[in-house]
């Protein structure tokens, strides 16, 4: 995007004739499909008796698209911020930007840019909004109008006002900032009593927890859950990297719920009950697997415009990841040293590095069914002993025995598990090639040793030693 000011307009710039005819003769004047009285915004036409609003010019380069939008749109946050108001009329100052030369197919893109920038100007104490001949932004008094039309694709930067509890209610992180604004014009008795029902009624439900919702939002968090994206740059596939990301967290917990159930199943020798939680939690691994492709998608070319903002972010930091391989029986103190000090988390992790593993329960099932014998010495018996005890499974039995049907789960388990290590891998080798990781750690050559652990090693073991004899069923 290029810059102009509107002092380097003419009078015959008929673009920039219409917006202020727009200005004067639709923004500040009533509507009749409004759906309340008053100018269509009340601060237009004082904004400009008292020079407090300028118009400035940005010029549309189609291939950087809405990404260039967001780029312009941040550029004149910070022009807005840096101005020198009129005294006394900051409160109603407002930044108009005229995209010069952008094709009307690609207007959509402007409701795209201010989608992506809105949350970090309200961060700011301040309001972006977009306008297009198309725009579909409704009003907030009247849905069916589409108030945000204007002649020509603009965006405006103004500051936050106390009516905008209308634009701000339903996001909690923006409500916040609106809030530690405004919040005392509510707390007061007197101010309260001269405010719009309405604001006071958004307001209300904006801070009760019981305001009203469906069911399926009440019942999944929904609306806390989709508030908490927030990609650190403008770069479209951040969003595609910081939503898999998030996924896999929740997955790395669905998968330990089923690995937690399934050793306490362990523990009261329910194994076809373990087993059952085990499948679904093969299952859930198996969809982790399809977010390495959903990331191998974008290209190191995308991967790299917002690399940096990953700073020392790294997965080998997550502590969900962490507990799940420690409650499979991967278990290092040195790991979980990195963990230490970390608010919310510490206790979850050593907790997890303390307590006996799914494996753990899994041969002391084997003890209790004589395939185990002796003194296994603080809880762990020889390889070689749990070798031989897995090989007799599968000797002696075959499916029609719980023992060889847990043992299998537990192997679908560890083969899920190994499949997505290889994934990572191959993304991160297709990816960033042989570039150190973030975190600290070597990259490839990290992963390449991680993807060689295989979880249950006896249970691999013995597949050696089982002869060729026919089946015992």
């Amino acid at each position: 995007m290029t810059n102009d000011s509107d002092e380097n307009e003419t009078a015959e710039d008929l673009p920039i004739w219409e917006i202020k005819n727009w200005l004067t003769n639709f923004l500040s004047a009533p509507h009749e499909k409004l759906g309340r009285e008053g100018e269509v915004c009340p601060f237009v036409a004082p904004a400009m008796r008292s020079n407090s609003l300028h118009l400035e010019t940005v010029t549309y380069v189609a291939d950087r698209g809405w990404v260039g939008l967001v780029e312009a749109m941040h550029s004149q946050m910070h022009s807005y911020a840096g101005r020198n108001w009129p005294e006394g009329k900051e409160s109603i100052s407002a930044l108009i930007t005229y995209v010069r030369d952008m094709p009307d197919h690609h207007w959509p893109l402007l409701d795209e840019a201010q989608r992506r920038v809105k949350a970090e100007a309200v961060r700011r104490g301040l309001m972006i909004g977009q306008f297009h001949p198309r725009c579909p932004e409704p009003s907030a008094w009247n849905a069916s109008f589409p108030v945000s039309r204007a002649p020509h694709p603009l965006f405006a930067i103004r500051r936050m006002a106390l009516h905008d509890i209308l634009f701000l209610h339903e996001s909690p992180e923006s409500f916040s900032e609106y809030d530690s604004r405004f919040g005392n014009r509510y707390s007061d008795g007197r101010s309260r009593a001269h405010l719009p029902q309405r604001f006071v009624d958004l307001y209300g439900s904006a801070t009760r927890s019981d305001a009203p919702k469906t069911a399926y939002i009440e019942y999944q968090s929904i609306d806390t859950l989709l508030s908490l994206q927030r990609p650190h740059t403008g770069q479209p596939a951040e969003m595609t990297f910081y939503l898999a990301g998030q996924a896999k967290e929740l997955l790395f917990k669905l998968v330990h719920e089923e690995v937690a159930a399934a050793r306490l199943s362990l523990v009261t020798d329910r194994a076809d009950e373990a087993a059952w939680n085990l499948r679904r939690a093969a299952i859930a691994l198996d969809v982790l697997a399809k977010t390495w492709d959903i990331l191998a998608a974008i290209s190191p070319a995308e991967f790299n415009s917002f690399r940096e903002q990953l700073g020392s972010a790294s997965g080998i930091d997550s502590y969900m990841y962490r507990i799940l391989e420690f409650s499979l029986g991967r278990k290092s103190e040195a790991l979980a040293r990195r963990h230490a000090d970390v608010a919310g988390v510490t206790e979850g992790v050593y907790r997890a590095l303390h307590q006996s593993s799914l494996y753990d329960e899994a041969l002391g099932l084997l003890h209790r069914r004589g395939l185990l014998t002796g003194d296994p010495g603080e809880g762990h018996w020889a390889a070689d002993a749990r070798m031989r005890a897995w090989a007799h499974v599968y000797r002696e039995s075959g499916p029609s025995n719980e023992l060889f049907r847990f043992a299998e789960t537990l192997m679908d388990l560890a083969q899920a598990f190994g499949r997505w290590r290889s994934l990572h891998l191959l993304l991160v080798e297709r990816t960033i090639g042989n570039k150190p990781g973030t975190g600290g750690t070597a990259g490839v050559e990290w992963l390449r040793r991680s993807a060689e652990h295989r979880f249950f090693p006896e249970l691999w073991e013995a597949r050696s030693v089982l002869s060729p004899a026919a089946q015992p069923w």
